[in-house]
């Protein structure tokens, strides 16, 4: 297993979008925030085992905390954790690919529209247009770590200029990326083009301050991005066994 970023003591955000702020961390949080900046980064994917003496190693933390972190991120179902198996990062069912990205289109569609509405105030546009941009510059890039980022950044953007805590909060921003990483290698360059479409219609939405047309077109996505990973075989998705908490 590759080693978790040590992480720094004080909260980052654990939202796109939600700023950070100077409170400490405990040390389960910052097992927590490790675990979570690992995912984001690429260093811990669906399936991939985390063992409790790597974590201590690593963060200089003793198995008490890592245990409850372990605990924490499980009942929060970003890793699965049984008693024979371990914990291991969460690889998700068909079925619960299909109600989650449900969700995520009700709320995307919603972010959209709220950063549509808001996007002339303050410095709301160039913050946005940096995103969008960014997000545009890795079309052809595949599917990297960069293109990932990018992506993050875009919805991050969203939610950033949107202004709604509460939204930031409920939106499940690590299962949406641990949803790319257990497809991401069955995606097709056709597929990665209509993505990269779907991005520029919302883009060009949000910047036109079109409330309703962004709404839609991040609902349009995201139900076609959903039924491209229900189409998917049996291979890409974790095995229903009635319980994977």
């Amino acid at each position: 297993m590759s080693a978790p970023p040590r992480g720094d003591v004080h909260q980052t955000a654990s939202h796109p979008g939600e700023p950070a702020t100077d409170k400490p961390l405990s040390s389960p949080d910052r097992v927590v925030a490790a675990i979570i900046n690992g995912i984001a980064m690429g260093r811990f994917v669906p399936g991939q085992r985390l063992l409790e003496a790597d974590l201590t190693r690593s963060l200089n933390i003793s198995r008490g905390p890592v245990r409850e972190a372990l605990k924490r991120l499980a009942a929060e179902r970003i890793i699965t954790l049984t008693r024979h198996r371990g914990a291991h990062i969460r690889s998700l069912t068909r079925q619960e690919v299909d109600e989650l990205m449900q969700v995520i289109e009700v709320l995307t569609g919603f972010a959209a529209g709220l950063a549509a509405r808001r996007i002339d105030e303050g410095g709301n546009r160039a913050h946005f247009i940096r995103a969008y941009e960014r997000l545009m510059a890795c079309r052809y890039a595949g599917d990297g770590f960069a293109s990932m980022e990018s992506r993050d950044r875009f919805y991050g953007a969203m939610l950033h200029i949107g202004h709604n805590r509460e939204l930031a909060r409920l939106l499940p921003a690590t299962q949406v990326q641990l949803i790319r990483m257990q497809f991401q290698s069955y995606l097709h360059s056709a597929d990665r083009e209509r993505l990269f479409h779907e991005y520029e219609s919302i883009g060009e939405a949000i910047l036109a301050g079109d409330a309703i047309q962004a709404d839609r077109f991040t609902r349009l996505h995201m139900d076609r991005s959903r039924k491209i990973y229900l189409g998917l075989p049996d291979a890409a998705f974790a095995l229903d066994s009635g319980d994977n908490s």
